[in-house]
């Protein structure tokens, strides 16, 4: 190989590993799309929470028919509590008149607070 290839061959590797570089470090992803927070309405749809609960100020009814199964709407229900406590609740560390929740909680912390949050902020 010749000298000037050797250079070619070089700078070759070297503008490939800066594009990996440049690219595969997230460069370009904005700030805020990395810090967006989750959303606590489709977290609620995602985990079926309307399953059991309605949230009937955004628009969610239950799906089950039954009584026996159906937990309350979110509406009047969590303005009662805090969010340290709807936190423990959901994650069957406290009790709602002697009952734990009826399913445990399988999300991240972070979409659990976002959801807590948005089922306590007022519905428009």
């Amino acid at each position: 190989m010749r000298i000037g290839q050797v250079v070619g061959v070089a700078l070759l590797l070297f503008a490939t590993l800066f594009v990996v570089a440049l690219f595969g470090s997230g460069y370009g992803a904005t700030p805020a799309a990395a810090a967006a927070a989750p959303d606590g309405k489709a977290i609620f749809l995602a985990q079926k929470c309307n399953l059991c609960h309605s949230v009937s100020a955004a628009g969610i009814e239950r799906q089950t028919k039954s009584e026996k199964v159906a937990g309350p709407d979110l509406t009047t229900a969590t303005p009662k509590h805090d969010k340290a406590f709807l936190t423990k609740f959901l994650k069957k560390e406290e009790m709602v008149d002697g009952k734990k929740h009826g399913k445990e909680w399988k999300g991240t912390d972070a979409e659990l607070s976002a959801l807590i949050d948005w089922v306590k902020e007022p519905k428009k």
